[in-house]
Parts: C-alpha cells; structure tokens; sequence
C-alpha cells in the first residue's frame, strides 16, 4: 500500500550557484523527505500534473535565481497541491522587490541569505514544515518528516517566554535567593501606591500575590490604564531607564511583594546570567500584555468614537425633528391663545362698529340741517369746534354752563353750547346777537360730533386689526428690530376684555429696540398679562364675603415698567394679586404644571416653560420674584445690533401648560 510522502521544492536553474548545493544538503539533512528540483516558472505545470493524492509539498523554496519570485508564487498557488505550500526564500541579492505580494498575503517564512550555515537552514526548513503540518499528531509528524537533525537550530528566542508566568516568577525569586539570601515578603493593603507618576523609582516590586493597578494622570483626573495586564513586575524599565515612573502603581486587593533594586538586580545578574533571561521573559510578557491592552484599547476608542459620531448624527437629526415639532406647537399655541381671545376682540370691534353705525345713521340728517341753515359760516364754525373740543369732566361742565347761563337765558340751551364746544362768554354773546346764529351753530355742532364720532371708532377698528395681523402674522426666519412698547400695546388692546376689572399702569421709558420676532414677544406678553388678571379674577372667586384679598382694600392693579441699561432692555409686569407660593415657582416652569390663586391644576395652554424658552431663543432672561399681594415677572432682552443676529430660534418646551 502507497504511503504519503512530504516533498521539498527547490526553484533555480543554479545560474548562481544557489539551487543544486541547496539540493544536495536538504537530501543529507531530511533523509524522509523527497526534495526535487523545478528548473523555471514554465515547468511548474508539469510537476504538478504528476502529483498524486498522497504527496504533500510541504515547503517550497524559491532561490534568487528566479526573475520574479512573486510571480512565480502566484502561478504556484493555482495548482491545488502548491496552495497550502510554505515558501522559503534562498537569495544573493542585496535588494528584492519581487516579494510585495508574498509578504502582504503572510505565505512568506523566512528569507535566508547565500551563502548559508546548514544549523539555521535546517532548523528553519523543520520549523517551517511543522507549520505546515499544524493539527497532526506528534507521532503522525514524526512518520512523515522524522526529527529535526542534531545539527538544527531549535527553540524559542527567549526561554520561559511559553511558561506559566507564575512559574517563571518563582524560578526568577528563587535565583535571586540563591545570590542574595531569602528576601523579605511585604505585604500591603489595598490602595498603597508603589509608584507615583513622575517620581523617581527606588526599585523593582516583584508581585507574588495580589493585583496592581496602573494609573496615568490626565486633564479630568487619573485614569486607569492597566490592571489585568500590568503583570508581576512593576517599575523595572522605568528602573533600567534611570527615568521616573511613567504611571502611578496601585494595589488593589491584598498584595504580597518583593522589592529588588537595581544593585541588587547587577549583583544576581552577574553571579548567575540565566538569571537574566528569566527576569527578560517577565519583562516581556509584562509589556507585551500591556501593548496587547493599549493596542485593544485604542480599537476599543476608535470603535467608540465611531459609535459616537453615529449617536451624534442621530442625535442631531432627533433635535432637528424636535425643533420643528416644537416651533408647530409653539405656533399652535400662539394661534390658540388668538382663539381664546376672539370672544373679547370681536366684542371690542363691536362697540366701534355700532358707534360708526348710529353716527352714520344721523350724519344725512345733520348734513342736511347744515346745508339748509341761512348762516353757513356760523354752521362751519360749530362743525369745526364739533370735531375737535375736548370731552369735559361733569364739574368743569356744571361750572360753564353756571357761567355762561345768564348770558343765554335758557339752562338747556346753554348746556348744548357747552357739550357743542362754546367755552367762553364772547362767543355765546356773539351768537346770541345774530338771528338765527344759535341754531345754525349747534346744527353745525352736531354735524361735526357725528364726525368726530365716526373717525374715533374708524381708529378704534384699525388699531385693533392692525394688532391683530401682527399677533397672527407668522415671523420671518431672522429676527428684525422690535419696538417693545408697540408690541405689548397691541397686545394691551387685544386682551382689553380681560382686563376689564383690573387697572393697568403702564411705565414707559424712551427704550432702544430689541432684535426679535414679533408674534412670539406677543405670546410672551399675552401669556403673563392674561396669567395676571386671571389669578386676580381666581382670588375674588375664592374669598368669601367677609375676606379681603391680599392686596387688601386696594383696587386691582397690573404695572407693566419698561426701561433700559447696559445690559439691554427690561420689562417688568406686577400684579397684587394672590402671588405664589415659594416651592412652586420653580415647578410653575415645568409642563402641565400650574397654579393660580393657590391652587394647583393641569391645563393645556402656552405656560410658562414657553414663555421662558422664547426668552431664550432671544438671547434673554426670565425670573419670577412672588409674595402674597405682589407678583412681579421680569424679562431682559438684548439690544438690536449688539452682535445677536439670529435665524429663527430653536424650539421651546411642549406648550402643554397653561399658567
């Protein structure tokens, strides 16, 4: 029966002299293996064709005297039996350029200079073989290829480098008794330092039992660098560098030690040198393990930091969703507050609206009076003080009419001449001496108070649409100049309806505009005058007939004060009315949350977490300062032009409150 054989590969035509002596000295050296000579990259075919199922070309070595090994590796690695194959590299040259593609796909074992010495061929021929071989077992290994020859160069770099780290340290402690004598065993608690970062080390800690952790100091404190990694060795390369500590060494858990310094150390090393080599291979694998660590760990941030950017791109997509989520309910909220307020507004525009109606319905008639009269200069004259006399209180009234009564003779008459703008006596005794003059001029009178009538309700009208476009108009995507004392006048005149009970002072000063969007600055009024006069309303709901409110025996009273400072522009809105209690003015800027006259209840409206955000999206602040009988509500804006240019602000809180 056929057996498996294993087969070297020597490629070279020995035009340098590389090929045949290689040959000759692999036979000798592997008497099992069958080593055969393939002249050039053209007869590799060949070969392969005559290869059986049992036949394993195990290792091939390509020698210098191939023009291009690459390529020769790469027409190689086609055939089914060369796929798996090892490569060695045989070479004379001082340069290679032809190995790209073997070293970037890891096929390359070892490159060996020519000439060669046979220890370190041979042992790089096994090691490489056993590669190959990786998953047979140590007996099938031995029937295929044998043993590596007397002659090989055999083993690790470093002895103990494969050993048990515990094993090596005790064989490590136990040279270094030999030398020195038993050492003390120091045993510490958990937290004491061994190393301090940037000081000096004393000497090397030998760790028997126990965990230590290393630290590195960093910008927001010390951070944990190694702590299963750091190994039973600690401050040796630091020691060996004449450098100070490069971390802080800390026991984590009960810890046995041995210290060692550097005298020491020479003194062990130069009486026993296989010392040496132990004390080598625990520095290794102390370091290794830490490389090993840092390297993971710096995947470990890449991979974070990855992980990172996708959160804040979902992040950022999230707020963008929410910022518009949020500026649809805060117009929603605005266009609320609007329908809560239509009942009174269209109440106002009524009381105008009748006035020009019942005026309208006398002006024909007035007109026609005038136009009849025989004394036209005297009707214009009438219709002309008409329009613009000023309204007097009852008692100035009275005191005229008193004055002017002996002249006219009749009280009613002199009343009419008095409401018609007569105000001294050369005048009543100038009408009273032409025929017909009284008439005419209180015909004219009438005519002009119709007028003055008709155009006072007109300016009513167009100051309460004008307030209601700018209330309803939607902003702009950037803020412009705001006038703050027009914008919280329209919203006077929209809310008159619910202020009907409550006087409201208003305290103006000469003030620079505010960069700013005019419909949400008449949200913010509207919701704090509104939320004023309805907690003075709540309190006379509540008190009972023989209870003052807490602004006792004074009438209800809103302040609004605008003034301005380096700071910018401040509004301030005081009411005396029930105030608020103090634990809850921190909790009256969360959503659904409310209070008035004392009472706590959940509503659905603008509220004051909307208010406060609007302020913020303008750059400003808001505060609420409150006690019984007063509540005074402060918001500071920026100037316009103070470098506060901005696009249209990012969402407040859901208005789902209502205060």
């Amino acid at each position: 029966m056929a057996a498996d054989t294993v087969t070297i590969l020597v490629f070279g035509d020995n035009s340098h002299g590389i090929a045949q002596p290689l040959k000759v000295e692999l036979a000798k050296a592997f008497p099992k293996l069958h080593v055969d000579p393939v002249l050039s990259i053209e007869q590799i075919d060949d070969y392969c064709a005559g290869l059986t199922e049992l036949d394993h070309v195990a290792i091939a070595i390509a020698t210098s005297e191939v023009a291009n090994i690459d390529a020769l590796i790469s027409k190689a690695r086609t055939h089914q039996h060369l796929s798996q194959t090892q490569w060695l590299v045989i070479s004379d040259a001082k340069t290679h350029r032809d190995l790209t593609q073997a070293t970037k796909d890891g096929i390359l074992s070892a490159i060996i200079s020519a000439p060669w010495t046979l220890p370190l061929l041979a042992g790089q021929v096994y090691s490489t073989m056993l590669r190959y071989l990786n998953g047979y077992s140590h007996k099938r290994i031995r029937e295929l290829i044998g043993r590596p020859p007397d002659f090989a160069v055999q083993g690790p770099l470093l002895k103990g480098l494969s050993t048990d780290e515990r094993e090596v340290v005790m064989k490590f402690l136990e040279g270094v008794e030999r030398v020195l004598g038993r050492r003390p065993r120091i045993q510490v608690p958990p937290g004491t330092h061994l190393l301090t970062e940037g000081k000096p080390v004393a000497a090397v800690n030998l760790v028997l039992e126990g965990k230590v952790s290393l630290y590195r100091d960093a910008r927001h404190g010390e951070v944990l660098a190694h702590l299963a990694s750091s190994g039973p060795i600690i401050g040796l390369v630091s020691l060996a560098r004449g450098e100070n500590a490069f971390f802080s060494a800390v026991t984590t858990v009960n810890t046995t030690l041995v210290r060692l310094t550097t005298e020491q150390l020479q003194i062990v090393i130069s009486n026993d040198p296989s010392i040496g080599s132990a004390l080598t291979a625990l520095a290794i694998g102390s370091l290794t393990r830490r490389l090993m660590r840092a390297e993971e760990l710096h995947v470990e941030n890449v991979t974070l930091a990855e992980d990172l950017e996708a959160q804040k791109q979902a992040l950022a997509r999230t707020n963008e969703d929410l910022r518009q989520t949020r500026a649809e309910l805060v117009e929603q909220a605005r266009f609320a507050m609007l329908g809560e307020l239509s009942a009174g507004i269209a109440h106002e525009l009524n009381n105008p609206v009748t006035a020009l109606l019942r005026a309208a319905g006398h002006l024909a008639q007035d007109v026609d009076k005038v136009l009849s009269c025989a004394n036209p200069e005297v009707a214009r004259s009438g219709m002309h003080q008409g329009m613009h006399s000023q309204t007097l209180s009852t008692a100035v009234e009275r005191q005229l009419t008193r004055e002017l009564l002996p002249l006219v003779g009749d009280r009613n008459l002199t009343r009419t001449l008095v409401s018609a703008g007569v105000r001294d006596q050369s005048q009543v005794r100038e009408l009273m001496s032409q025929a017909g003059a009284v008439k005419a001029f209180q015909n004219g009178a009438r005519l002009g108070q119709s007028l003055r009538s008709v155009l006072a309700a007109g300016e009513r009208v167009t100051e309460l649409t004008q307030s209601l476009k700018g209330y309803a108009r939607p902003d702009a995507q950037e803020g412009r100049p705001v006038d703050l004392r027009a914008n919280i006048d329209d919203v006077l005149r929209l809310t008159a309806h619910r202020l009907r009970n409550v006087e409201v002072e208003r305290s103006y000063e000469d003030v620079p505009e505010v960069l700013g969007f005019p419909a949400k600055l008449s949200q913010v009024w509207t919701n704090l005058i509104v939320n004023a006069a309805e907690a003075i309303d709540d309190e006379a709901e509540d008190l009972t007939a023989v209870q003052l409110p807490a602004r006792g025996e004074n009438k209800a009273h809103i302040t609004i004060t605008i003034s301005n400072d380096s700071q910018g522009v401040h509004v301030t809105i005081e009411d005396n009315g029930p105030g608020i209690e103090p634990h809850m003015l921190e909790k009256i800027m969360e959503p659904h949350f409310t209070t008035k006259a004392g009472r706590v209840r959940f509503g659905l409206g603008m509220g004051m977490s909307i208010v406060r955000s609007i302020i913020a999206d303008h750059g400003g602040h808001f505060s609420i300062d409150s006690h019984p009988g007063c509540t005074r509500m402060h918001v500071l804006l920026p100037l316009a032009g103070a470098d506060n240019l901005f696009v249209a602000p990012l969402p407040t809180p859901s208005p789902q409150e209502e205060s």
